[in-house]
């Protein structure tokens, strides 16, 4: 016997309730994460969770078939994952497509463009090429989760050859295990060229290549400490020890869960890689048959939760986006927060019960002819025939006209200021200033209210300006605007967040000018961040005023558009009141 089946002696196949449990976790985070970002802003670490499962427990069964039968039968392997992944995946999509035919006709072309990427496995590199970002969705995509389903089938498809290949070349295993850790590296350190400092890296995000670190680990982890091998009878000082590992290792993996937020660059220069080590403890702990983590995350509403993880990771997010678009984001009053998840809950149970499990069991042809499974057949079918007739292109003419309405109207929201109104009595003192008005896109919502009210006011706003942009904004043009009777308003933040010392630098540029920051309200995780340093620079700075819209728009759904984030006529008045009050003061 070859010296790699000698490391790889293998029981028999057994259940790993800590698994189950793990996956728990990691589905119970990000659907936390999607119901609400602040709640737990690292919730979407839970796919990284997801990836290296999988590379771990396919590996194994691969290892496992090829010490029993020195062959890994790839058809069979084939059949096997799309059997278990494609019916649940097609009738979730279906009866998405077909929601959004009749309820949200204006979405119709992107719903079917990524639900073809999602049927051919291909959703993140679609994403990719269409430049969607992950982090500030503006446009409801209630199938984008789909991006990291996309990397496991992909993962599946050519992983079994890869490792077919190393196996026939190698026979050392610590060669093969060489190598794996080799590509891990050149995926991390092909992430780190293509990640940007303080910029969207969805593009980083949602790669296979950039991406393929996490699931190799789990590969790597496959060959260290493969399921089947494991003994039970081990000593207790051994067992204390993995015992310590592995509860340490999930309270380490919470905290990552609870501080990290996506806009926490270092994620891309080795975070991931890091979270996905103290996960690869995690599991070596979980697949032991001795040890106290399995019964931990083995009770039994975690495995409940964990063998129906895919179909709550199939349905939770399309459910989440779908009711959202009818709701001011951030501001969802909690009963439809419960009904979602409720909903979720309801479909995952109808999706396991009766599309995955008789399928997985029996296969198609076991299951049809029973005359008690045609009805959720034929359904499925009818599901299927819309889906496909929808996304042939017959109803894109209805998705231009309602989406051409919606553009429309989204500019004429942010054109219903009239210079034509009487001016007040306010504004006439208005016209003897000048100040100055630095801001993203919230700044050019208000910029023409703004003008109206305050005609010489200078204005500059652009969509996606951050903190870190403005400085040289500032020092390129504005560098005149520091006399104490100048009057510099400046809104941003929503964006993403920024450093005290980032902050310190703009307001240092306007030396004795005085400055009002208006905070923000924006439904992501970097919120409270950006407030909260807000309100530190208005303590430390005798010139620094904090206009609190946040405060101020809070309960005010009238004032949002659905993102929760741009402002409507009503939103646009109120803000501009309320600037005009602050700065009228002094």
């Amino acid at each position: 016997m070859s010296d790699h089946s000698n490391q790889l002696k293998l029981q028999n196949s057994r259940y790993m309730p800590g698994l189950d449990g793990l996956r728990a976790v990691a589905v119970i985070a990000i659907i936390i994460y999607h119901l609400n970002p602040r709640w737990l802003p690292g919730g979407f670490l839970g796919v990284d969770t997801f990836l290296v499962i999988s590379g771990y427990l396919i590996t194994s069964l691969l290892l496992r078939e090829y010490h029993n039968t020195q062959i890994i039968d790839l058809k069979n392997f084939w059949i096997r994952r799309f059997r278990r992944l494609i019916p649940a995946l097609f009738f979730m999509t279906g009866v998405v497509i077909t929601y959004v035919l009749v309820f949200e006709s204006g979405i119709i072309r992107t719903v079917k463009e990524d639900g073809i990427a999602a049927f051919l496995y291909l959703s993140n590199w679609w994403y990719i090429i269409e430049d969607v970002s992950y982090f500030e969705a503006s446009e409801p995509r209630p199938l984008m989760h789909l991006w990291s389903l996309a990397i496991e089938e992909q993962f599946y498809i050519i992983w079994p050859v890869v490792l077919l290949v190393l196996l026939s070349k190698f026979k050392n295993y610590k060669h093969i295990m060489l190598i794996i850790l080799i590509m891990t590296i050149i995926s991390l350190i092909w992430m780190m060229v293509l990640a940007l400092p303080y910029e969207d890296n969805s593009r980083v995000y949602f790669g296979t290549d950039t991406r393929l670190q996490t699931l190799l680990l789990g590969v790597l982890l496959a060959y260290i400490w493969p399921p089947f091998r494991l003994k039970k009878d081990i000593g207790q000082k051994i067992k204390v020890w993995i015992d310590g590992i592995g509860i340490g290792a999930l309270l380490i993996l919470i905290i990552f869960f609870v501080t990290v937020d996506d806009s926490s660059h270092w994620i891309y220069y080795g975070g991931l890689y890091l979270i996905t080590l103290v996960t690869l403890l995690l599991i070596a702990s979980s697949v032991h048959p001795s040890t106290v983590l399995p019964k931990v995350l083995g009770n039994r509403f975690m495995l409940w939760v964990g063998t129906r993880s895919y179909s709550l990771y199939l349905w939770h997010y399309p459910i989440i986006t779908l009711i959202n678009m009818n709701f001011v984001q951030g501001q969802i009053p909690f009963y439809i927060i419960l009904l979602q998840v409720l909903l979720t809950v309801l479909c995952a149970e109808i999706s396991f019960r009766w599309i995955e499990t008789p399928l997985r069991r029996h296969g198609f042809k076991a299951v049809w002819p029973a005359a008690k499974h045609r009805v959720r057949f034929v359904t499925t079918g009818v599901i299927a025939v819309v889906s496909l007739t929808v996304m042939t292109g017959v109803f894109d003419s209805l998705h231009h006209d309602v989406n051409e309405n919606r553009q429309t109207n989204f500019m004429s929201e942010q054109e219903t200021p009239s210079k034509d109104e009487e001016v007040s009595d306010e504004a006439v003192d208005l016209q003897e200033i000048s100040p100055l008005f630095i801001g993203d896109s919230i700044m050019v919502n208000v910029g023409e209210e703004l003008e109206a009210r305050i005609p010489n006011a200078v204005i500059n706003g652009e969509v996606g300006r951050q903190v870190r942009d403005t400085l040289e904004l500032v020092k390129d043009n504005y560098d005149d605007y520091g006399e104490s009777d100048d009057i510099i308003v400046i809104q941003l933040g929503t964006n993403g967040t920024f450093t005290e010392e980032e902050l310190n630098a703009l307001i240092n540029v306007f030396e004795e000018a005085e400055i009002y920051f208006v905070n923000t309200r924006v439904p992501r995780s970097w919120e409270t961040s950006v407030n909260e340093n807000l309100e530190e620079a208005g303590n430390q700075h005798e010139n620094v005023t904090i206009i609190d819209w946040h405060s101020h728009s809070e309960g005010k759904t009238e004032y949002f558009s659905a993102d929760g984030v741009h402002l409507l006529p009503e939103g646009v008045e109120s803000m501009t009141d309320l600037i005009i009050d602050e700065i009228s003061r002094k």
